[in-house]
C-alpha cells in the first residue's frame, strides 16, 4: 500500500477518489496541492470534494461528480479559468466497483496545456493557409496517390467549372472528373509528379473568341522521403502569353516586311539605275524625244519608290509609337485636294474621272497628317484598280458626332477572301494594278493605324468586277470651339 502511495504521489498528473457522499477517499500531493492553491483548502481524505469551491464551478462540479457515480467512465477536456490551475485539463471519472456496485469514483487530471496551444496554434497555421490560398488568383489543388482531391481553392473550383462544366469537390477522383479525352493525359501528368519530377506544361483554353493560357506546375508532396500526393498549381499567363505570341507575330511580319520591300525596291532602283545609264551614255545618240520619255520613266520610277519609302517611315513610326498625335480643325474639301493633288496625274494618266462630293464648309477634329495620309493612301489604291476611263468619287456624310469618308471607285472589285485577309497583317496583299503598278501593302495598315489614331474605324466594302468602297469615320468639330 505504501508503494501504491509513493507511485501516485510522483506522477505529474492530480489523483483523487470520493464516495458516494462525494467525500474524499484518496488524493495525490499534487492534487492537494491544485487544490489548496486554487480554494484555500488541502483536499485531504474526510474532506468533501467540494469544499471551498466557489460558485458557479461548485454546482457545475457537483454535476459531473453525481454523473461518475451512475457507473459510466467520463473524460473531458476543461478549463477552470484560475490562475493557479493549468490552462487545460483532461479529466477522466472512473467508477469503483465492489460486487459491480459503484461505491465511489476514482479521478485522474492531466495538464494538457501546452498541448492545446499547439493544436491552437496548428488551426492558426491552418487557418493562414487557407487564407493565402483563397487569397490568390491563381488555381491550387492537391491529390493522392490515388487521384483523390485532397486540397481544392475556390480559383480552381471556378476555373474548372468554367473549363470543363463540373463542379469539384475534395475527395472526388480527378481523373473520373476529368473530360475522357483528357484522363490519359492527366494520368501520364499525375504518375509523372508521383515518382518524383517537378515540372510545368502550358495548357490552352478557348472561350469563343477568348484564348487562355493557363501554365500548370506540378510538384510531389513527400513524407519521410515518400511521394504520398501532388500538389499543383494553375497560373493565368495570358496576358505574358499574349504579349509573346504578339511579338513573334511583330518579328515575323517585319520579315515579311524587309523581304517584300526588298523585292519592290529592286524593280524600280533597277530601271532608275539603266535609265540613268542611258542618259549618261555618250554612245547613244538619243533623239529629244527619246530623252523626254527616259526622263518620264524616271519620273514615274522615284515616285513609286518615294511613295514606297514614305509609306514606309510612316508605318515604322507608327509601330514604334513615334507618331504624336496633334488634332486640329480642317477644312474637309480643302484638305482632299491638297491629299490627292500629287495623284492626280496618275489618275489622269489613266483619263480617271475624280469626283469629290464634300460641303465646302464642313470641317473635322482631326491630326492633319494622319487624316491626308489616309485620303492619299485611299485615292492612290483606287487609282491602281480603276479600269481607264473609270471614276472615283470622295464623298463625306455627317453622322452628328462623326464625319464618315469614303473613297468609291469602279474599278475590278475584290472577292470575299481578299476582304477577309485586307487588314491582316500575317497576309500582305502585293496585288498588281490595273496596269501592273507594284505595291507593298503597307498603305492600308497604314490607313488602318491612323484611322484608330484619329479616334474611327476603318471598313470596306467590295464586289469583284464591280469596284470597292473604302470608309472611315473621324470626330467632328465640336460647335463650341
Amino acid at each position: 500500500m505504501k508503494n501504491l502511495i509513493n507511485l501516485i504521489n510522483y506522477t505529474d498528473d492530480r489523483l483523487w477518489s470520493y464516495d458516494h457522499n462525494l467525500i474524499c477517499t484518496c488524493s495525490n500531493e499534487q492534487a492537494k496541492i491544485d487544490y489548496l492553491n486554487a480554494f484555500g483548502v488541502e483536499l485531504v481524505p474526510g474532506v468533501s470534494v467540494l469544499e471551498g469551491v466557489p460558485e458557479p464551478i461548485r454546482t457545475e462540479w457537483k454535476q459531473v461528480y453525481l454523473r461518475g457515480l451512475q457507473g459510466k467512465k467520463i473524460s473531458f477536456i476543461h478549463s477552470f479559468g484560475l490562475e493557479e490551475l493549468p490552462a487545460y485539463l483532461k479529466i477522466t471519472l472512473v467508477p469503483i466497483l465492489e460486487k459491480d456496485e459503484v461505491v465511489g469514483v476514482a479521478c485522474t487530471s492531466h495538464d494538457i496545456t501546452e498541448l492545446k496551444i499547439v493544436e491552437r496554434q496548428m488551426l492558426q497555421n491552418e487557418a493562414y493557409l487557407t487564407a493565402q490560398i483563397e487569397n490568390t488568383k491563381d488555381a491550387i489543388w492537391s491529390v493522392d496517390r490515388d487521384y483523390k482531391l485532397l486540397i481544392v481553392n475556390t480559383a480552381m473550383i471556378h476555373g474548372y467549372m468554367a473549363a470543363y462544366g463540373r463542379q469539384l469537390k475534395v475527395g472526388e477522383n480527378m481523373i473520373e472528373s476529368a473530360p475522357e479525352e483528357m484522363r490519359e493525359v492527366w494520368i501520364e501528368r499525375y504518375e509523372r509528379a508521383l515518382k518524383g519530377e517537378v515540372f510545368s506544361v502550358l495548357e490552352e483554353f478557348n472561350f469563343g473568341e477568348q484564348t487562355q493560357y493557363i501554365e500548370l506546375s506540378l510538384n510531389p508532396i513527400r513524407v519521410k522521403n515518400a511521394v504520398v500526393g501532388v500538389a499543383c498549381f494553375g497560373k493565368d499567363i495570358t496576358p505574358v502569353k499574349s504579349s509573346e505570341i504578339a511579338l513573334q507575330k511583330s518579328v515575323e511580319l517585319k520579315d515579311r516586311f524587309f523581304s517584300i520591300i526588298a523585292h519592290d525596291l529592286k524593280g524600280p532602283v533597277g530601271n532608275i539605275r539603266e535609265l540613268v545609264k542611258m542618259l549618261a551614255s555618250t554612245s547613244l545618240k538619243l533623239s529629244q524625244d527619246q530623252q523626254n520619255e527616259i526622263v518620264s520613266h524616271l519620273s514615274n520610277a522615284t515616285h513609286g519608290v518615294y511613295e514606297l519609302l514614305d509609306n514606309l517611315l510612316a508605318w515604322a513610326m507608327s509601330q514604334q509609337n513615334f507618331v504624336k498625335v496633334k488634332k486640329e480643325r480642317l477644312n474637309v474639301n480643302k484638305l482632299i485636294e491638297d491629299s490627292i493633288k500629287a495623284y492626280r496625274t496618275s489618275a489622269e494618266s489613266k483619263n480617271i474621272t475624280t469626283t469629290i462630293k464634300v460641303d465646302h464648309q464642313t470641317e473635322v477634329f482631326a491630326d492633319k497628317r494622319a487624316l491626308s495620309s489616309t485620303i492619299a493612301n485611299l485615292y492612290n489604291n483606287a487609282i491602281k484598280f480603276t479600269n481607264e476611263s473609270g471614276t472615283i468619287t470622295l464623298s463625306a456624310k455627317n453622322l452628328v458626332q462623326h464625319l464618315e469618308f469614303c473613297v468609291s471607285d469602279t474599278g475590278v472589285g475584290m472577292d470575299e477572301e481578299v476582304l477577309s485577309s485586307l487588314f491582316d497583317e500575317t497576309k500582305v496583299l502585293t496585288k498588281a494594278g490595273t496596269r501592273k503598278e507594284r505595291g507593298t501593302g503597307l498603305g492600308l495598315l497604314l490607313c488602318k493605324e491612323f484611322v484608330m489614331l484619329n479616334g474611327g474605324e476603318l471598313w470596306v466594302k467590295s464586289k469583284l468586277g464591280e469596284g470597292s468602297a473604302f470608309c472611315f469615320t473621324v470626330p467632328l468639330v465640336e460647335v463650341n470651339i
